[in-house]
C-alpha cells in the first residue's frame, strides 16, 4: 500500500502575524521539520498550498524531504488539500499533517501510518484520553475522500470541517495517543509566535479514553447529509444529534461537539425552536464537559 504524505499548508498564519511555516525551532524551518518527519514515516510527500509561487518556495526549503506541491482546488479550509490531494496524487491513502507541528516526530507518524496499513480502516486519527483528536494530523483511503467528494461535500457548504473525513468514515480507527507517544508536547501545534517558547501540551493521558477505538460514525453523518440534501432539514438536525450521542457514548468528546453544533445549526435553519434548544443546551453541556477535563 503507498500511502502519501500531505503537509497542509494552505493557511495565512493570522494569529502568528507572519508566515508560520517559514518560522525557526531550534534552527530549522518549521514546515521543514514536519517534512523532515513525515518523509521518515512515508518517503512520499507532498506540500498543500494556495498558489503555485508559495508551493515553489516551500518545496525548495524542504529539499530533500518533498516530491511537490499541490494548489487546492476547493474552499474548504484544511480539508481543501485532502481534498485536492486525493485527485492530484497517486496513492492509495494519504498521512495529513498541518505545517505547524514542529515537534512531531517520524517514529510516531510511522506508528500511525503502520497501523493504518494493519488494519485498513476508512480512515485513522489520534484521540486523547479527553476525547480530543488530531483533526488535521490523519491517514485516509483514496476512496474515502473520493465518496465524500462526490456525494457528501456539497450537502455541508457552511458546516465544512477537517473532521468531516473522520465523521464520513463507515471504519473509522482513532488511536488512543498513548500508543504512539508518551511526549505530552510532540503533537502541540503552534498558532501564536508565544507558542514557540511556550507550547501548549497536547498529549492527555488521564481521561475515559484508555485504547485505541473503532467506531462507523458514518451511518448517521451520511444520513444526514443526504436528509439536507432531499429538504428534510429537520430530520438532518435529528440524524446529527444521534451521531453526536454515538461519539459521547465512547468518550470522544471533540467530535461529539462538532456533531452536536451541526444538530443546533439545522434545528435553527428548520425553524424548530424547541429542537434548537434541546441541542443548544445538549451542545453546551459537551463544551463545557470538555472544558473540565
Amino acid at each position: 500500500m503507498k500511502i502519501s504524505g500531505v503537509i497542509l499548508s494552505g493557511g495565512v498564519s493570522k494569529r502568528f502575524q507572519g508566515d508560520k511555516a517559514l518560522a525557526l525551532v531550534d534552527g530549522e524551518l518549521m514546515v521543514r521539520r514536519v517534512a523532515k518527519a513525515m518523509f521518515s514515516a512515508v518517503g512520499d510527500v507532498w506540500v498543500s498550498v494556495k498558489d503555485e509561487r508559495r508551493g515553489e518556495m516551500l518545496v525548495k526549503a524542504c529539499e530533500p524531504y518533498v516530491k511537490g506541491f499541490v494548489v487546492d482546488r476547493y474552499v474548504a479550509g484544511p480539508l481543501s488539500g485532502l481534498l485536492t490531494a486525493a485527485e492530484k496524487i497517486e496513492a492509495d491513502a494519504y498521512l495529513t499533517c498541518s505545517n505547524d507541528v514542529p515537534w512531531i516526530r517520524g517514529e510516531s507518524l510511522e506508528k500511525i501510518a503502520t497501523l493504518f496499513k494493519q488494519q485498513l480502516p476508512s480512515a485513522l486519527s489520534v484521540v486523547w484520553a479527553d476525547g480530543s483528536v488530531e483533526t488535521l494530523i490523519q491517514t485516509v483511503q483514496r476512496s474515502t475522500v473520493a465518496d465524500y467528494r462526490s456525494n457528501l461535500l456539497k450537502g455541508r457548504e457552511s458546516l465544512l470541517r477537517p473532521s468531516d473525513i473522520l465523521r464520513s468514515s463507515e471504519k473509522l480507527l482513532l488511536v488512543y495517543g498513548g500508543n504512539v507517544t508518551q511526549d505530552p508536547y510532540e503533537f502541540s501545534n503552534v498558532n501564536t509566535s508565544e507558542d514557540l517558547t511556550h507550547p501548549k501540551p497536547r498529549g492527555v493521558y488521564r481521561g475515559l479514553v484508555k485504547d485505541n477505538i473503532i467506531l462507523n460514525p458514518s451511518q448517521h453523518f451520511t444520513t444526514a447529509v443526504q436528509h439536507y440534501l432531499g429538504g428534510k432539514i429537520f430530520e438532518a438536525g435529528l440524524e446529527y444529534f444521534s451521531e453526536s450521542i454515538h461519539f459521547l457514548a465512547h468518550g470522544v468528546f471533540h467530535l461529539a461537539e462538532h456533531a452536536a453544533s451541526d444538530s443546533v445549526k439545522m434545528f435553527e435553519t428548520a425553524g424548530s425552536n424547541e429542537a434548537s434548544l434541546v441541542a443548544n443546551r445538549f451542545h453546551r453541556s459537551i463544551r463545557s464537559l470538555m472544558q473540565m477535563r
